[in-house]
């Protein structure tokens, strides 16, 4: 049975992080406690370990924001099906593996993803992150977006 990849709890209140980026591919070999993707949560970024040893069988959230109850990977054996399971946006699943259908993705009030410095600048401000546009990779807000977009009003 293909073991799912969830977001850990760094913190009391945390419902949810931001996916930053993956250090490995959908198909690849995974050692358990190999640093498998990236995440952001209010403070700090944060390189999470594979909950398991296989082979990356999907990644159902490549990036973005994903709840703590929601698997936003599988790892597990060549040939095994992935559980019907409620995801957000679905990458394409090794041979081998049954598709499912993938879920609306989630969001955080429409915005695109912002550094933690940008958030805390922008809630000071009283800035809707919505409505900063990004300059960092991949269109990121970062902090002197925030400041940009005050200087702006």
């Amino acid at each position: 049975m293909p073991t799912p990849v969830l977001i850990p709890k760094a913190t009391i209140t945390m419902e949810e992080a931001n996916i930053v980026a993956w250090r490995k591919q959908t198909g690849d070999s995974v050692s358990r406690d190999e640093v498998l993707f990236e995440m952001e949560t209010d403070k700090v970024i944060v390189e999470v370990p594979a909950p398991a040893s296989g082979i990356l069988l999907r990644i159902d959230v490549p990036e973005g924001v994903a709840r703590l109850d929601q698997a936003i990977g599988w790892i597990g054996h060549a040939g095994e099906v992935i559980p019907a399971v409620e995801q957000s946006r679905a990458a394409s699943p090794i041979a081998g593996v049954a598709p499912s259908t993938p879920a609306a993705p989630a969001a955080l009030s429409g915005a695109a993803p912002a550094s933690p410095a940008a958030r805390r600048r922008a809630r000071e401000l009283g800035i809707d992150l919505a409505s900063v546009r990004g300059t960092g990779p991949g269109g990121r807000i970062t902090e002197s977006d925030v400041e940009d977009a005050e200087e702006q009003r």
